[in-house]
């Protein structure tokens, strides 16, 4: 598998912080960025099997006009699913986790924040499942209180994914990785989730500078519970302008 963020990023610079890890991915080429997300929307507002009938029915405009409807329009909307989707790549493609189809194909309005845990994944080691739970922002700049505002959504429940978060999780699974989603309903039945097949990623879309920030050294710090941390910022040159493409070349053929 190919990690997409080589793909227009530099090789991740990782510092310890204790046991835990913060990682910083620079862009090298904002417009392969682009280009790389791109190929990852369609998918992450519609299942395939809709985008092959739209296609077949009006070809690329009647797709557009499909993901117009679906992605967000405003730039506060876009910004939050743009944390998302990245975050959701990084747990695919750099951790080998499954996070099976997008949990943005069923939200019930383009414009309304999903509740919930941002993005959950899972991968069997053995018989036992082993998990990611991931709070992910997005935002020009990441002062400390967008930091505060994703270790509060990473503490909650315990520190634990949610019941009916990891519920939903399972349920996509079972349409395309029917055997890890089964295992994910046993976790929830019997035992329950517990924190040493768990691990946290919080995750950072901006374009503050390169380094590693103060702020992301102290939360580390200051984390007291049991799951591994790790804090990863993706970089890039210019923020808005980064979102505002990737979505405009997804919708551009709409009428």
């Amino acid at each position: 598998m190919t990690d997409f963020f080589n793909l227009w990023c530099d090789p991740p610079e990782d510092e310890a912080v204790g046991s835990h890890t913060a990682r910083v991915f620079a862009s090298n080429d904002d417009a392969a960025g682009v280009a790389a997300v791109v190929a990852l929307l369609p998918q992450t507002y519609a299942t395939t099997k809709n985008l092959e009938l739209v296609a077949e029915l009006r070809g690329k405009k009647g797709v557009a006009k499909l993901l117009s409807k679906k992605a967000p329009r405003t730039k506060a909307g876009r910004s939050g699913d743009m944390g998302e989707i990245l975050g959701t790549e990084y747990v695919n493609s750099t951790l080998g986790y499954s996070t099976g189809p997008s949990r943005l194909i069923q939200r019930d309005h383009q414009e309304w924040a999903l509740r919930g845990d941002d993005v959950l994944g899972a991968r069997m080691r053995g018989k036992k499942v082993e998990f990611v739970k991931v709070e992910a922002k997005s935002a020009i700049k990441a002062p400390k209180s967008l930091i505060q505002q994703a270790r509060t959504g990473l503490l909650r429940n315990g520190d634990l994914a949610s019941p009916h978060s990891l519920a939903q999780f399972a349920e996509r699974l079972l349409e395309t990785e029917e055997d890890l989603g089964r295992a994910i309903n046993i976790v929830l039945l019997d035992d329950g989730l517990r924190a040493g097949y768990l691990a946290h990623v919080m995750f950072i879309f901006t374009e503050n500078d390169s380094k590693i920030s103060d702020a992301i050294r102290d939360d580390l710090k200051a984390y007291s519970g049991k799951v591994k941390q790790t804090t990863v910022t993706v970089r890039v040159g210019a923020h808005q302008a980064f979102i505002a493409d990737s979505y405009d070349k997804v919708v551009k053929y709409a009428p």
